[in-house]
């Protein structure tokens, strides 16, 4: 009985410790947003190549080299390859993610969350005709982190509307990671910072390019992927690294973020 009561009491303890976790110390998580583009540089049809293997495999060596605790995703694809000899998720997530949330699977548009955290309350939040987040609840002891994996139309009469929706609904959680395509220039990316949230691309650590096929056409506004924080959650260790795979259309933005309860 003694020994029962004590397994009980030493439960307990730990329950209340992990309870008391946001109180006490920092979290950290690596966090990283792709445009994957269909797995063929922005373009429909999954990977167009004839080496499906040698590709399959180097976006496997590329995913589980990042380390990402939170992988946010934009136009992926169903299957991997022209053939559709290879689920995607079944390939490349689910080996290394107990955890994938996908939105609709619309034509161009499809978001997901990746993570080995378990999220609750999946919701989908539409912006624009096919563009919306997928959006979850990460429960950290008694708090609560909202994730969301946005795209934001490039289409003019539908960009700034969406962008004013999804500062809205980032208005609404106190603590926030958002990260995606904001098809953005840099004065809206901007437009979002002054609006109160701390960005990756163009904050404190400065200006990522991630478009770079703009970038060759000799544009100036390259930074249209981003990771957006609620301002208690720090940004830090920024980078926009090329990968070798579909980076002709994006790469991804990877930061590591610190929530401060």
């Amino acid at each position: 009985m003694k020994k029962i009561l004590m397994a009980l009491t030493i439960s307990l303890c730990f329950l209340a410790v992990m309870a008391e976790t946001p109180n006490k110390l920092p979290l950290k998580l690596r966090v990283g947003t792709y445009n994957v583009g269909h797995f063929n540089q922005g373009k429909l049809g999954g990977y167009q190549g004839e080496d499906v293997k040698e590709e399959l495999q180097r976006w496997k060596s590329w995913i589980g080299s990042q380390s990402l605790d939170i992988f946010l995703v934009n136009e992926w694809n169903l299957r991997f390859d022209k053939d559709s000899a290879y689920n995607a998720e079944a390939q490349l997530l689910k080996p290394i993610y107990n955890n994938s949330y996908f939105g609709k699977a619309n034509r161009w548009i499809y978001n997901g969350i990746n993570t080995n955290y378990v999220l609750t309350n999946i919701r989908q939040v539409n912006w624009f005709k096919d563009y919306y987040a997928i959006v979850g609840d990460l429960k950290i002891g008694k708090k609560t982190i909202t994730v969301m994996s946005t795209h934001i139309p490039w289409q003019k009469e539908g960009h700034e509307m969406a962008v004013e929706a999804m500062i809205k609904e980032m208005k609404k959680y106190e603590y926030l990671i958002c990260g995606g395509d904001m098809n953005a220039l840099d004065t809206m990316q901007l437009r979002i910072q002054k609006a109160g949230f701390n960005i990756a691309n163009g904050g404190f650590n400065g200006w990522f390019c991630s478009a770079p096929q703009n970038e060759k056409k000799g544009m100036t506004d390259v930074h249209i992927d981003n990771i957006v924080t609620s301002p208690n959650i720090k940004i830090m260790n920024v980078s926009a690294p090329h990968t070798g795979l579909t980076e002709f259309d994006h790469l991804p933005v990877l930061a590591d973020l610190i929530i401060a309860w």
